[in-house]
């Protein structure tokens, strides 16, 4: 279930930028039931330091591990690890997509989150988690 303001740990800001999204844990094709990687650009709709939401059309299941790398405004690329804490999908969804909370980001990772949170500027080359 989507959480709201009142029950979320970090302010999150609307932030519609490129993610590429790749599963880390094999999924299951409902077809044959082979397994394969879900390796797809997608894109970002709100950003905080501790996750995000990214829009799909094809939204993987809660639990699901997922390697992120978030095309920043600035032109750097933001690598890190999630996990899928809820899906928005249905008739009475705004936008579907994953709520994806963040696990055990870099410190490199979070000051870079947080510059794009706070809107600060980027300071220099340095590209967190990549």
């Amino acid at each position: 279930m989507p959480e709201t303001e009142s029950t979320r740990r970090h302010q999150r800001v609307p932030q519609r930028v490129p993610v590429d999204v790749s599963t880390i844990d094999p999924e299951r094709d409902p077809r044959t039931g082979r397994p394969y990687f879900r390796a797809c650009q997608e894109l970002c709709g709100n950003l905080s330091t501790g996750g995000m939401f990214i829009a799909t059309a094809e939204p993987p299941s809660p639990g699901r591990r997922l390697l992120i790398r978030i095309h920043a405004p600035d032109g750097l690329a933001i690598e890190t690890v999630g996990r899928v804490a809820w899906r928005a999908h249905g008739a009475g969804a705004p936008e579907r997509g994953v709520g994806v909370e963040f696990i055990g980001p870099s410190a490199a990772t979070r000051a870079a989150l947080e510059r794009i949170v706070s809107g600060a500027p980027s300071e220099g080359p340095e590209r967190p988690g990549g």
